[in-house]
């Protein structure tokens, strides 16, 4: 029987930051009705989807929020929310990546006016899970290994140490999408991710060769990498779908793995916990 491999493979992100955005929240900038947010920076760097910490040295803590969007019911320095950002820069906030992306109001985390001063902030891209890559055509993936010539004046041939360092690059090629339901990213994320100013194009990736999420009989073996968005590209064509192209560099470590993503909960069969009613993954504490 002929087994088609590529049919096994997938992509999955995870969003990050390289960089983290200083702002400032006034208090007009603060829509309790819409329960959105807009500060400087916003509609430049963030994007529908983005996992956020927001947080502030302000002696006030983050009055921009009620004291009920805490479990300790007391207003705090520092939130993580998911968010929802419109076309002016105006962000809604959420506890999980789905109700983000589909702009669920009914689960949206409340915003709270206040007075005097503005509220300086800090933010930082910072997503703990993986995300499917929705409507993706084909990968590719090459690395490098430098060769580092070594030859001193003694030497009578040529020498090269085999340890040099290790770098990667490839391509994302996807069938262009911009809908954001479900709790796939979309390829619209990607070519917005090269436009992001102040917090970079950075990506962690995970580039499945075998999945077992499509195939239980199979071990999972993937590329692990952080990797920032170097160039895209659009084709349009009258006869054909529209295509987009990425151009991606690995900024770090590579690995190429087998079994399952790093410090996930396992059950029996293999498959990741998840909270109840989220789409959030348990992470094992660490054990060192």
């Amino acid at each position: 029987m002929t087994v088609f491999l590529g049919s096994l493979g997938n992509i999955r992100l995870r969003r990050s930051g390289a960089n983290t955005l200083q702002s400032t929240i006034k208090p007009a900038d603060v829509n309790v009705t819409l329960d959105r947010i807009g500060f400087e920076g916003s509609e430049a760097n963030l994007l529908t989807g983005d996992r956020l910490d927001l947080s502030t040295s302000d002696a006030r803590g983050l009055v921009c929020f009620p004291s009920s969007a805490w479990n300790s019911a007391t207003i705090e320095k520092s939130i993580s929310a998911y968010v929802n950002v419109n076309q002016v820069g105006g962000v809604r906030f959420f506890a999980t990546f789905a109700d983000a992306v589909n702009n669920v109001r009914a689960n949206e985390i409340p915003v709270a006016s206040f007075a005097g001063n503005g509220l300086a902030i800090t933010v930082k891209v910072q997503d703990k899970q993986y995300n499917l890559l929705g409507n993706v055509n084909n990968y590719t993936f090459n690395t490098d290994r430098d060769q580092i010539d070594v030859t001193t004046l003694s030497d009578k041939f040529k020498q090269q140490y085999s340890a040099g360092l290790l770098s990667g690059s490839g391509t994302l090629d996807c069938f262009f999408d911009y809908t954001t339901t479900g709790v796939k990213e979309t390829p619209l994320f990607m070519l917005q991710l090269l436009h992001r100013v102040e917090l970079g194009s950075q990506f962690d990736c995970a580039l499945y060769i075998v999945d077992k999420s499509n195939d239980p009989n199979v071990v999972s073996i993937y590329y692990e990498f952080s990797a920032v968005i170097v160039r895209s590209g659009l084709s349009v064509q009258s006869q054909d779908a529209t295509h987009c192209t990425l151009d991606f560099v690995t900024t770090g470590d590579i690995a190429l793995r087998v079994g399952e993503p790093f410090g996930y909960i396992l059950q029996e069969d293999d498959f990741r916990v998840q909270f109840e009613q989220s789409l959030d993954f348990l992470l094992q504490e660490a054990t060192d």
